[in-house]
């Protein structure tokens, strides 16, 4: 027994000692992943940014609320080779939709709202086209963590079912009763916007969640 926990151990700390101890933005760690022959090719997208900046871009928190875990056995179903969620729903123009987070932590509200915004519509076999307001989620939804700073994407669906939200679309597109109000920046090169300051920060004030009432029936 012990000769075999021996060579457990001996096994883990080769494997250990083999794996490379290389910055994660380095163009060592980015060569290292490209020798191992992977499915994709690594590269550089951040210049000139501190390691903090990029795990602040992580603002999806893990640990928290669960979703409920549906297993459905499908051993004779026969997947398509290809398939594109924009070409099944045509009419579901917010499949299409890239936005754009600006400094702000927020990608849990974006991944919640925009998924919402798509199953609605999908739901409804394209009658019902409605962007969900990013920032109403991010704003108003105090058990869904810290906003800029982070939050848990199941707490956002069931802040969804339990109190809903209101519409609203990108960055002054004027769409829906609540857009959101940060500014898109350049996150990775340099181009036409201004440079982003950080993930995170401070969180605009959550004001306008009272109106769901009023704008539900504006746009019915």
């Amino acid at each position: 027994m012990w000769h075999a926990a021996f060579l457990l151990l001996a096994a883990s700390l080769s494997v250990s000692l083999a794996r490379p101890h290389l910055h994660p933005l380095s163009s060592e760690m980015v060569n290292h992943i490209n020798k191992l022959n992977t499915t994709w090719k690594a590269g550089h997208n951040f210049h000139n940014v501190d390691y903090s900046y990029v795990r602040k871009l992580c603002g999806t928190m893990l640990k928290g609320p669960k979703l409920p875990v549906m297993v459905q056995y499908a051993g004779d179903v026969k997947l398509p080779k290809e398939f594109d969620a924009r070409q099944q729903w045509p009419n579901c123009p917010t499949l299409k939709e890239i936005r754009d987070q600006g400094s702000c932590g927020s990608c849990w509200a974006f991944g919640a709202a925009e998924a919402i915004s798509d199953r609605v519509c999908i739901h409804s076999n394209g009658k019902v086209n409605v962007e969900i307001s990013s920032e109403d989620l991010l704003t108003c939804c105090d058990s869904c963590g810290m906003g800029c700073n982070g939050g848990y994407p199941s707490a956002a669906w069931d802040f969804w079912a339990s109190e809903g939200l209101v519409s609203g679309g990108l960055y002054e597109s004027h769409i829906g009763c609540r857009p959101y109000t940060i500014a898109p920046c350049e996150h990775h090169v340099n181009g036409s916007r201004p440079p982003c300051t950080g993930e995170g920060g401070d969180t605009p004030e959550g004001k306008w969640h009272s109106l769901l009432a009023l704008c539900q029936l504006l746009e019915h």
